[in-house]
């Protein structure tokens, strides 16, 4: 922020006696003044080097105020100067409202105190190194915007690779890995059919995390489309996708009648699909039953993914959120664990939050807020 000993302020006054008080005043309160008797001595100094601030007497020899401030105001390389029009002449209603539509920051009647007319030149020049303050934020506001969008960029064009060029020796090693399985299955020493079994597992586990990887890029790039969509229509289409699931688990899915509102209808098919996913994978020695419900609060719905499963310890309660972690190894419950990391990136940039509260063998409840 300048201090008062670097700005530099105009007076422009053709009485001289006047023009020396008020430069005196303003001198003494730290600031740097330059001098000018008529408008246009005072429009040439302004060209050659705009002062922070024009003092101006409405009253010239050559040119009035009222016009000096519209040259100023209109011409983009001085606009930005702070005037304060000044007479003891035009001091009616009508003028002040003229100076001031002209363009003129302030208007000021004399005769003025000194404390007065420090005063009123501080309040200026603070509101315009506010003014400086937030066109330098909102510049590296958009410098980051315009960084972000060409890292969004980045990362579709990653998850394009992904898609592509890394599954593709992946799907010619898997195929030729099974026509070796079909072909010598019995014919080679015992250890290599398990040998082959561990190569097709593990080729098939690093297409699912490619595969997971890419969804979660989606939802990280691709800005959600809200529009008004009814929840109880995605969950009907969510769990037509899970029929297999539930058959082969005997899982129940139950709910309450569900809210309307403002959301990527995809994207909430995706974290409803992979909350119940969860729910119907995490049981215990029963079948799996789950019970989803809304209710509003306040400017957002509290939804709710209620199961009775096997439950997680609290303190692993916000890790379970992050990409790649897991409370479970890969042959006890199949996963990529990037399901959760996925649901929270989605309530996110939904406006919302989600979290868990869950005891160990008790189940757990997945709460999350989407905007009303």
């Amino acid at each position: 922020m300048m201090n008062s000993t670097s700005i530099i302020i105009l007076n422009v006054e053709d009485n001289e006696a006047t023009r020396y008080a008020k430069t005196r005043i303003l001198q003494r309160a730290g600031y740097v003044v330059k001098e000018a008797a008529t408008g246009i001595a005072a429009m040439r100094m302004i060209a050659e080097e705009p002062p922070h601030v024009v003092l101006l007497d409405v009253k010239l020899p050559d040119i009035n105020g009222f016009e000096i401030c519209r040259q100023i105001k209109n011409n983009p390389a001085t606009a930005s100067v702070i005037v304060v029009q000044m007479s003891a002449a035009f001091v009616e209603k009508e003028d002040r409202v003229r100076g001031l539509e002209g363009g003129a920051d302030g208007y000021l009647t004399e005769p003025v105190h000194a404390e007065e007319l420090v005063a009123t030149i501080r309040a200026f020049v603070r509101l315009q190194q506010a003014e400086e303050r937030l066109r330098v934020v909102n510049e590296e506001l958009a410098l980051q915007a315009a960084e972000l969008q060409r890292s969004n960029k980045d990362l579709q064009q990653f998850a394009y690779i992904a898609s592509h060029d890394f599954q593709e020796p992946l799907r010619m090693v898997t195929s030729y890995v099974q026509l070796l399985a079909q072909r010598y299955q019995g014919k080679l020493e015992p250890e290599a059919d398990d040998f082959i079994g561990y190569i097709v597992e593990g080729v098939t586990r690093m297409q699912e995390l490619i595969t997971a990887l890419l969804d979660y890029s989606r939802v990280q790039t691709k800005e959600p489309q809200v529009t008004p969509t009814d929840c109880n229509e995605v969950l009907r289409r969510v769990l037509l996708l899970l029929q297999l699931q539930l058959k082969k688990t005997q899982g129940v899915v139950t709910y309450d009648p569900l809210p309307t509102v403002s959301a990527d209808a995809t994207q909430l098919g995706q974290l409803l699909q992979n909350l119940l996913s969860n729910a119907l994978k995490f049981h215990g020695q029963q079948p799996p039953q789950v019970h989803i419900s809304a209710q509003p609060e306040g400017k957002q719905w509290v939804f709710t993914v209620q199961d009775k499963g096997i439950g997680l310890a609290p303190q692993f309660a916000e890790r379970i959120f992050m990409i790649f972690q897991r409370l479970h190894t890969h042959r006890e419950f199949p996963g990529t664990g990037i399901g959760l990391a996925i649901c929270k990136k989605i309530v996110e940039r939904h406006g919302g939050r989600i979290w868990v509260e869950s005891d160990l063998g008790k189940g757990s409840t997945f709460y999350f807020t989407l905007p009303r």
